[in-house]
């Protein structure tokens, strides 16, 4: 067996070498290593690169300008048809660079821009923003398609529309923000590290920029998560470049992109820097073997929600996004079950401290009917089970804990809830429905069709939702026939059948006629 899904892209750092010493550098980058990539070796990457089918690759540091070979490189993949391109510290950028970059096959230069003069020249080092300003002018002139990177931290974090502002004097047509993390050089800086509090702010601004449609915004993988306005801005990008991932499966490193390291290490991402994540080395093993291995980014790749912990094992999205950013996660907390740093969590959070205040029932219950009609289920959790608070033993509000914990998939309490309401009310048919459901989904099928049924027997002419959901399980292990039956004994509680059994009734009908 082999891993395979194909890589789209990956980042690849040239050389540790660097010529600033940034406070927030996550790899801490100095001098040359000693067993960096020879040139051949490097050259014979580039072919296994192209080899394994990548779209196109970031060159990086350190400083990748200090790598004596980056020019081969960048034109062996691009002959390779991976399109390269690179991140600088722009202090070394002059027009010969950058017309060897053109001729290189380099599609964009990215700099990294860390607040205005003073603040940029307090995180990097004096004169690196004046270099940085001249290197943006050449790149104009060379008709050079250029980036721009912001690592945001307390110092920069509220000049940044006033940053933009003289972004848009440049005509930089691309801006990406990020975090500084608590990595590298700056574990010395920790009092620069943002909030999780502090997210929004930035994507309030970031969505801001985006509306004014001036420049293209782009908030790197560690800043989200499911708030509305970055997920907007995502799905944007996602749509002018397919290539651009979202997060519908959780934290991309090493299932579509890896990092390759100096001395030809492969990692899942660049930035995590501990030695936990490194798979194997090229000088070992053919890059296809070690991507291909299905041993290789074990930590990643068979990462699911059951593994989640804490906030992010109950989320709504858990599903969606296993707690976003890899980084973000080990530098966070050194684990990767758990995403502190998330603007849903932060979000939640504080509806809990308000809806804590609040102790009129009726506000609470009218607040969970509209959670739940807008599919806000974590909100609405909040809200009943502040409401169960006063009432432990009341059945519709517990039927309502147990329908919300279902559609966020928290199966255990899903259990215990339904368990309890059968102890209070053994003829439950709601809760019989909830459990035969919920076992379904954890694989106790025989139990869960057996408690589908009973819900069936103890349902009145009014709740019809046992019959839709059982033909529906039954329908899914392809028992179309058995399901047809099960909606025809509903046919006969009623004179109008729902909608939705009615198009399910007429699908299985189809589907009978078809086995027929």
């Amino acid at each position: 067996m082999k891993y395979n899904e194909k890589p789209i892209t990956a980042v690849w750092e040239l050389t540790f070498a660097c010529n600033l010493r940034c406070k927030h550098c996550g790899s801490a980058c100095s001098t040359a290593k000693s067993d960096e990539l020879t040139e051949k070796e490097a050259l014979d990457l580039c072919d296994q690169i192209a080899d394994l089918g990548l779209s196109y690759i970031t060159l990086s540091g350190g400083e990748p300008l200090l790598c004596k070979y980056w020019g081969k490189v960048a034109q062996r993949l691009k002959s390779n048809n991976v399109v390269p391109n690179m991140i600088t510290n722009g202090w070394l950028l002059t027009k010969d660079i950058i017309k060897e970059a053109k001729d290189s096959g380099i599609s964009n230069i990215a700099i990294s821009l860390d607040g205005l003069k003073e603040t940029h020249d307090f995180m990097r080092t004096k004169g690196s923003y004046d270099k940085i300003m001249d290197a943006l002018a050449l790149l104009q002139q060379e008709n050079m398609p250029s980036s721009i990177i912001t690592t945001v931290n307390n110092k920069n974090l509220t000049e940044l529309y006033e940053l933009y502002q003289e972004l848009l004097k440049k005509n930089v047509a691309n801006w990406q923000l990020q975090y500084a993390m608590a990595m590298g050089n700056m574990l010395d800086h920790v009092d620069l590290q943002i909030k999780p509090e502090q997210i929004d702010h930035i994507i309030d601004i970031a969505y801001d920029i985006y509306k004014e449609n001036r420049i293209r915004i782009d908030l790197a993988d560690c800043i989200g998560y499911f708030n509305i306005k970055e997920t907007e801005i995502r799905n944007e990008l996602h749509s002018q470049n397919p290539k651009n991932m979202v997060f519908t499966n959780g934290c991309p490193a090493g299932k579509y992109v890896f990092g390759i390291r100096c001395n030809g290490n492969i990692v899942g991402c660049t930035s995590l820097r501990d030695e936990f994540f490194l798979e194997d080395n090229i000088r070992n093993r053919p890059l296809r073997e070690i991507w291909e291995d299905t041993k290789s980014f074990a930590w990643n790749r068979e990462l699911c929600r059951d593994k989640m912990e804490g906030f992010c094992q109950k989320c709504q999205f858990a599903n969606y996004c296993l707690a976003g950013c890899s980084v973000m996660k080990f530098t966070s907390g050194k684990k990767l079950t758990e995403n502190l740093y998330c603007s849903y969590n932060v979000a939640i959070k504080e509806e809990k401290k308000r809806i804590d205040k609040i102790n009129n029932t009726q506000l609470l219950l009218n607040e969970g009917t509209t959670a739940i009609a807008e599919e806000e289920y974590q909100l609405a959790e909040l809200l009943y089970l502040k409401v169960l608070e006063n009432d432990p033993n009341n059945i519709n509000i517990l039927n309502t804990l147990g329908f919300l914990h279902y559609q966020l998939e928290n199966y255990t309490e899903c259990f215990t809830i339904n368990n309890k309401i059968l102890k209070l009310d053994p003829k439950n048919a709601y809760a019989y429905k909830g459990l035969g459901l919920c076992q379904v989904k954890t694989g106790l099928y025989n139990e869960g069709i057996k408690n589908l049924y009973r819900s069936i027997e103890l349902a009145d002419n009014n709740f019809l939702d046992p019959y839709h959901d059982l033909a529906l399980v039954l329908a899914e292990q392809q028992n179309y026939t058995e399901a047809l039956d099960v909606l025809n004994k509903a046919k006969t509680k009623t004179a109008e059948i729902p909608v939705e059994l009615k198009k399910l009734y007429n699908k299985l009908s189809e589907l009978c006629l078809t086995e027929d």
